[in-house]
């Protein structure tokens, strides 16, 4: 399978960074999972917009 790099912008890393670590973590551990696999179980596409 084909890996994907995620790209953060960054409105969203200043965000990111501005989290204590305990609750950045497990975002960043779940956004480091996207670029394995990019539409994981339970995902919902976000409507209103294409890809």
């Amino acid at each position: 399978m084909a890996n994907y790099t995620v790209i953060l912008s960054k409105k969203a890393q200043k965000q990111l960074d501005s989290l204590s670590d305990n609750v950045a973590m497990p975002i960043l551990k779940a956004i480091e999972g996207l670029e394995i696999n990019p539409r994981p179980a339970g995902y919902i596409k976000l409507k209103g917009r294409d890809g």
